[in-house]
């Protein structure tokens, strides 16, 4: 009987724990999917290598000499035997991290996304650019629910907030009341226009008309017109390139190369 009482205990207290650590549901909003792109950089690479050498030998001698007067008689024998090899083998691979980023158009903000891409095998979310997906925030971590109806968590890189829009609150005027001319109030972007930009290596400077504002991979909002971009590292030849921005989301991908070695004085 008291067996029975302490397993009716226990699997109380279990079903309570599990319910405890079920999470709460979530509220889903609909955004908009601006950009999708992947990325890789290089982490490093993986050695293998293998070496076998054998070596045998012996070595004997014999040396006699004789001498009577002028005449001398020299007798000297020998022998060598030997085995001797050698093997070896490698090989090396390198090894990327691999990244799948997007660009969410929500009600308030615009997020910058990024999602390791673990495995070999593994996807990233299947979205279509300009077409609609499911998320919810939860921290500094975005959930996304992709045309496949798959859950994917990516970490937000940036958050971006969308300029309201102005509207005219001036009260009407009776139609008696002289009218005054009223300057329309300008029009302000609701969708601001961002690049974005990876370098390989990564981790490079990034400058926009010439001011630095940050380092690789970053998107960078900027104004509509036309800029030029350039990407610095030590080590590197410049990576310069001249775009004109409409709006929207635009991603570059400098491949820096290295600098030329010095010529020999």
């Amino acid at each position: 009987m008291r067996l029975t009482s302490f397993a009716a205990m226990f699997l109380i207290a279990a079903s309570c724990s599990v319910a405890a650590a079920k999470p709460a549901d979530h509220q889903w909003s609909t955004g908009k999917v601006l950009d999708e792109n992947r990325a890789r950089y290089f982490a490093g690479m993986i050695n293998n290598s293998s070496s076998q050498s054998t070596e045998n030998g012996s070595v004997s001698g014999t040396a006699n000499s004789t001498s009577y007067g002028d005449t001398a008689n020299t007798q000297i024998d020998g022998s060598y035997q030997g085995t001797r090899s050698a093997s070896s083998s490698g090989y090396s691979v390198p090894v990327y991290r691999v990244y799948d980023n997007l660009v969410i158009e929500g009600d308030d903000s615009i997020y910058i996304t990024s999602e390791h891409i673990r495995w070999r095998w593994s996807k990233g979310a299947h979205v279509a650019v300009n077409g609609t997906v499911k998320y919810y925030v939860d921290g500094r971590k975005l959930h996304i629910l992709d045309d496949d109806n798959k859950e994917h968590t990516a970490d937000i890189v940036k958050e971006i907030r969308k300029t309201p829009q102005v509207t005219d609150s001036t009260p009407p005027t009776p139609s008696n009341a002289p009218q005054v001319a009223v300057a329309p109030a300008p029009s302000l972007p609701v969708n601001p226009a961002s690049v974005a930009i990876d370098s390989t290596p990564p981790g490079a400077d990034i400058e926009i008309d010439g001011a630095f504002v940050g380092n690789t991979p970053s998107s960078i909002p900027v104004t509509p017109g036309s800029h030029e971009i350039t990407v610095r590292n030590k080590g590197f030849s410049n990576w310069t390139r001249k775009l004109s921005v409409t709006g929207g989301s635009v991603h570059l991908n400098a491949d820096l190369d290295p600098e030329p070695a010095p010529a020999p004085q």
